[in-house]
């Protein structure tokens, strides 16, 4: 798809939605009583073309911009000075940090890519890949393959999962890639009320079993009138990773964790009206926040806040220790699916160059160090060492003396969001052997049927784009509860098929039933 083919896919892709903010997935960190040091051993990799230009003295010193998720504002500024460190020893280059909050890439990073700004290299979901293609921000990374040797190493075969067609868009990132989903509710109020994890068995296979979520918010609402039992900005019928293979986007699915060759509407379901009532009868009970369906703040931010008792989200083997880290709570986890490992999963995040970079073969160099050097990963997602974070007795990353999660200046723990969370320093708390647990995860997992498959949505770009405008208006308020199912859930697939939904079940089922015939 050089670039004939690129225009038609830049209008396609509406893809699911926020996949990134949906993998809870463990954190990394270095912890410890002594400082971490900026030495070599930080870096697992010192390929080629980085130790060629380090050793270029005279050559110009590039700087690359580079956009990357912050949580809060913090101590950026010392985090720019230490990565300098590194890059103009390993790369002779610098870095300048442009810090993007969840908001703030949503509202103010499409007008900086419109204007033309100077940015180097930026993270991208699947779900706003569409526009990153129409508006031409995207380089193709297989032209610059040469410069990128050490990120193809590690990712394998999953290189294949940034290809939209025949353009690489970007690279994954190094994180786990099965997405199971849970409630996790504070312990405190949990223990506090009399429950055990063991009280609760919610499955899929028995619908019955999500009752005991509704008593158990409904005691909480009624011994703490101040919390909101349930809040944040995912629930049951928006987590397009879990439930299905949604095939590159939810405009037909493979029900059943994937583990069905047959593409179905995915809004007309007995699972999603499930889950739609379920939010119903949470929404009208006062179970949860008034505003669900527009609020975009993160679970773990109302949490944090003493806001809200549970929230929903995906996790990873780490998950306990990642969500204490985010919100200052012990947690409970109660999971709410199976396992499931789908290409998506995979691709829902990347870490993509951009055409408004000044020097893109220098850009390509400093990703390809970004996936191989510990100590940037460190630093990007737990701040400056001895200021946000120590390394504790056990050679984990901790907070300081008198730091706490709600004093600390810079903290992020979500690593999955960064090149290589594997390389980063576990969080305290965190099992010695979380990286090895993690990269196991996905092995007992449902692999769906489609797994290695990529939706070619060109064919259908037009149906694709009036199927977006249907999806904003009606599945927010949906899948909140934020509507009588019973009345929009007819409403919202009418217009699905109004505007063409099922040209694109059918184009999706051709493509796939020719792939499975090749494999």
């Amino acid at each position: 798809m050089k670039k004939g083919m690129v225009s038609l896919t830049r209008r396609i892709l509406s893809i699911v939605v926020a996949c990134a903010l949906l993998l809870l997935v463990a954190c990394s960190g270095n912890s410890g009583k002594n400082e971490p040091t900026n030495s070599n051993s930080g870096s697992t990799s010192n390929n080629s073309s980085s130790s060629s230009s380090s050793n270029s003295s005279n050559e110009e010193v590039y700087t690359v911009n580079f956009a990357y998720h912050a949580p809060k504002e913090g101590n950026q500024q010392e985090v720019n000075e230490l990565i300098n460190e590194l890059t103009m020893r390993d790369l002779n280059m610098k870095v300048n940090l442009i810090p993007l909050s969840w908001d703030t890439f949503n509202s103010k990073f499409p007008i900086m890519l419109a204007s033309g700004e100077p940015i180097d290299i930026s993270f991208a979901f699947s779900f706003n890949m569409a526009s990153f293609l129409d508006g031409g921000y995207i380089v193709d990374a297989s032209d610059y393959e040469e410069y990128t040797k050490d990120i193809y190493a590690l990712l394998g075969e999953e290189v294949k999962a940034g290809y939209i067609g025949d353009m690489l868009a970007g690279f994954p990132m190094m994180n786990s890639r099965a997405t199971p989903s849970a409630i996790f509710v504070r312990k405190d109020i949990f223990d506090e009320l009399g429950y055990k994890e063991s009280d609760f068995n919610v499955t899929t296979d028995d619908y019955s079993t999500f009752d005991q979520l509704t008593q158990l918010f409904r005691v909480v609402k009624e011994k703490y009138p101040d919390i909101t039992p349930f809040d944040g900005f995912r629930t049951f019928g928006l987590n397009g990773l879990t439930y299905t293979d949604g095939l590159g986007d939810q405009f037909g699915v493979l029900e059943d964790y994937g583990q069905t060759t047959t593409v179905t509407n995915w809004y007309e379901s007995e699972q999603f009206k499930f889950f739609a009532q379920l939010n119903r009868q949470w929404f009208t009970e006062g179970l949860a926040s008034k505003d669900i369906a527009v609020d975009k703040e993160l679970g773990q931010a109302k949490m944090k806040a003493g806001k809200t008792f549970a929230f929903f989200a995906s996790y990873g083997p780490n998950a306990l220790t990642d969500v204490k880290s985010q919100t200052g709570y012990d947690v409970v986890m109660i999971p709410v699916s199976k396992k499931m490992k789908s290409t998506l999963a995979v691709s829902g995040a990347l870490n993509v160059v951009l055409s408004t970079s000044k020097n893109k073969e220098k850009a390509f160099q400093f990703l390809n160090w970004a996936y191989t050097n510990k100590e940037f990963n460190d630093l990007l997602n737990w701040g400056v060492p001895g200021k946000d974070w120590i390394i504790n007795e056990n050679g984990q990353a901790d907070y300081p003396p008198g730091v706490t999660v709600q004093t600390v200046n810079y903290h992020s723990d979500y690593g999955f969001i960064y090149p290589n969370q594997y390389l980063m320093t576990p969080w305290a708390g965190s099992p010695p052997d979380i990286w090895d647990r993690m990269k196991n995860f996905d092995k007992d997992a449902l692999v769906s049927k489609a797994f290695g498959f990529t939706f070619d949505a060109s064919p259908v770009a037009v149906e694709m784009s009036q199927l977006n405008t249907v999806l904003a208006k009606y599945e927010n308020p949906v899948s909140f509860g934020a509507v009588d199912p019973e009345e929009y859930i007819s409403k919202f697939n009418e217009e699905l098929y109004a505007a063409g939904l099922q040209k694109v079940i059918d184009e999706k089922q051709r493509q796939l039933d020719a792939w499975l015939a090749k494999q």
